[in-house]
């Protein structure tokens, strides 16, 4: 008699126990669930310790949004920076993902010319030259001289071509950006050099009023002709 007691005891200690598991599994699910239809406003609220919760019960750092932007590109897009650097010091991070437009995080933090975070980038892995459109085509056309020049110092092509044959000189040049087309110049770009559209440095520089930057680009291109005669 004292053996089944015992027995009984037990196993109704098991089913409360089973039912306190029971219940809070099915609490947390949709806590959890409504927690992650909230992540892109935690990014866009630059909320990262929200974030960092997230990913502690488990969600992607890779995970993309309804356009195909991962979670790192789209903190830049936000200007969202204790997020972006959150999810690139996560080990899970791919450091170079792309999104549908075969953009990478460190082309965007290229574009808004963020110096430090495109350092940390690099030194944890990601990549300065692939073929496409690259981090030194972003950083030239908005002329963000400190990111171009530390590009150029880790090995970007200075001649690379876009999908369409742009270089990041045109880029440049387009832009008015004379000091970065200055530092292009000095790495070796070729301003002669065109794209799809027969269109090079000088003519982007024209085309978008630059009118002395052209011309000056355009004796540049005479001399280096003469020289090579």
């Amino acid at each position: 008699m004292q053996e089944i007691t015992l027995k009984s005891n037990n196993n109704q200690l098991f089913l409360k126990v089973l039912f306190l598991v029971l219940m809070c599994f099915s609490v947390s699910l949709p806590v959890l669930a409504q927690s992650r239809d909230d992540l892109w406003v935690y990014v866009r609220n630059d909320q990262a310790n929200a974030v960092q919760a997230l990913l502690a019960q488990g969600l992607d750092p890779n995970t993309r949004d309804s356009r195909g932007n991962p979670i790192i590109m789209q903190a830049v897009r936000d200007n969202a920076w204790d997020v972006f650097e959150l999810v690139m010091n996560n080990r899970k991070t791919d450091l170079n993902i792309m999104n549908g437009y075969q953009e990478t995080p460190l082309m965007y933090v290229s574009l808004v010319g963020n110096l430090d975070m495109a350092k940390q980038l690099v030194s944890k892995g990601a990549q300065i030259n692939h073929l496409g459109w690259t981090p030194l085509h972003y950083a030239a056309a908005k002329g963000q001289l400190p990111v171009v020049e530390f590009l150029l110092s880790k090995g970007a092509l200075p001649n690379a071509p876009a999908p369409d044959g742009t270089s990041p000189i045109a880029m440049a040049a387009q832009a008015g950006a004379i000091d970065t087309v200055q530092a292009l110049l000095a790495a070796g770009a070729d301003p002669s050099a065109i794209n799809t559209n027969g269109v090079d440095a000088v003519q982007a520089a024209r085309d978008r009023g630059h009118t002395q930057l052209a011309d000056a680009l355009q004796k540049v291109v005479d001399q280096r002709r003469a020289k090579n005669r």
